[in-house]
């Protein structure tokens, strides 16, 4: 692959496969090498190495190995961690980071822990990439995400101990509802014990609730069953038993459920409602739910209103809440997307900070350049659109209105 100009060109085996515009991850002129192998269970055991490893610069340029970067970061009066600092009560404001364009990218790494109070790992977190095979953990990671965030006075909200997705492939492979029960809390007490001390939050539990609209008929409860290995072997009680496992491996971390489309009236928002109440009824240690604001599509886009309701519910329950993953893609057929864009994320934050059980607002990232809506499926991708800094890491207007609702708090 080579990277000339603003296009990146990519060859194999000397044909040519196709060119793509590069949105600027080269421009710190170094490229970062990794390794890492699927070993089977031989090959586990007994261990591999890599013994030599050679890279050659083309005729006339220059080549050389460069050290891991400075995690901390200047700090600055005017971000909107210094308007959160200052909001009178403890409020975070955060974002979803990736450890890839955090060692790469400077201005990335210099914005993420300049502009944030909190930050949720994207995907180290996750089960597939922290724990890929049985017994077999992967911390590097998510350890860097960590260290990340204490160099920079930086919370974490950790995401996520239990989930439907993000599984590896071995999670799935067993039938035994009693082995799949030992495998959840083993991950949990794992996990959050390694992380002990170490992270402000936990999602315990990431989207219980079902997409199926039968799933919220004939006296069902809305959870989801059939995707997921563990309500299959424990039914409902794995959420209870989820939480109390998180609460004994990390009893100083608040514990949260995460879903998204609960920010609108309807089935799915009541029967959110009715399980946390439930798990309150039996003493279940929830502190939190995450609404993840997800707007990808112009139905998506709800009142803050009905919003500020649902956190008003929560707090008569005793519960905090947060706005966990937000994104609104802008789209090519939406008139003003800048505009709304801005004013959906203003319009959250604004609730979140005159409701006083609302603890956090986050984005799901933070730059386009790195978005996770980008579109892949068509040919050249194109990246994403649905963050408060552009692709080439320039504030957009969604950043400037998040300014002003601090200041308007």
């Amino acid at each position: 692959m080579s990277s000339i100009g603003d296009t990146f060109r990519v060859k194999a085996d000397g044909r040519r496969l196709g060119t793509v515009q590069d949105p600027g991850v080269f421009a710190e002129g170094a490229v970062w090498f990794g390794l890492e192998a699927d070993a089977g269970e031989d090959e586990r055991r007994e261990g591999w190495r890599l013994t030599q490893l050679t890279a050659r610069a083309e005729s006339g340029d220059s080549l050389r190995v460069i050290k891991a970067p400075q995690l901390r970061q200047e700090q600055s009066d005017d971000s909107l961690r210094a308007r959160a600092a200052d909001v009178g009560r403890p409020f975070d404001i955060g974002a979803a980071l990736a450890e890839n364009p955090l060692l790469t990218d400077s201005r990335y790494r210099a914005l993420a822990g300049s502009q944030f109070s909190m930050l949720t790992p994207e995907n180290a977190f996750k089960p597939q990439f922290l724990h890929p095979r049985r017994g077999v953990y992967d911390f590097r990671d998510a350890d860097l995400l960590v260290r990340f965030a204490r160099a920079n006075d930086m919370k974490v909200h950790a995401h996520t101990l239990v989930w439907h997705e993000a599984l590896p492939t071995w999670m799935r492979e067993n039938d035994d509802p009693e082995e799949v029960r030992r495998t959840m809390l083993r991950h949990i007490a794992t996990v959050a014990g390694h992380f002990k001390g170490k992270v402000a939050e936990w999602d315990v539990v990431n989207e219980p609730m079902s997409d199926d609209e039968k799933s919220y008929t004939n006296g069902d409860r809305g959870l989801r069953s059939e995707q997921s290995p563990w309500f299959e072997a424990m039914g409902e009680e794995y959420i209870d038993e989820a939480f109390r496992a998180a609460h004994r491996a990390d009893p100083k971390a608040r514990l949260f459920l995460n879903e998204y489309g609960v920010e609108e009236e309807g089935e799915r928002w009541d029967a959110l409602y009715d399980l946390v109440e439930r798990l309150k009824e039996r003493g279940v240690p929830i502190d939190g739910v995450g609404f993840q604001n997800h707007e990808y599509a112009p139905g998506d886009r709800i009142d803050p209103e009905t919003f500020r309701s649902h956190v008003r519910d929560l707090a008569e329950l005793g519960i905090q809440a947060r706005v966990s993953e937000m994104d609104v893609p802008i789209g090519e057929d939406e008139e003003d997307g800048q505009q709304t864009q801005a004013d959906e994320m203003a319009g959250k934050l604004r609730v979140c900070l005159e409701e006083p059980n609302c603890t956090s607002f986050s984005t799901w990232g933070f730059t386009d350049r790195y978005g996770s809506t980008a579109d892949t499926k068509i040919y050249p991708p194109r990246t994403a659109d649905s963050l408060p800094w552009d692709a080439a890491l320039r504030p957009k207007l969604a950043y400037e209105r998040l300014l002003e609702a601090f200041d308007e708090a």
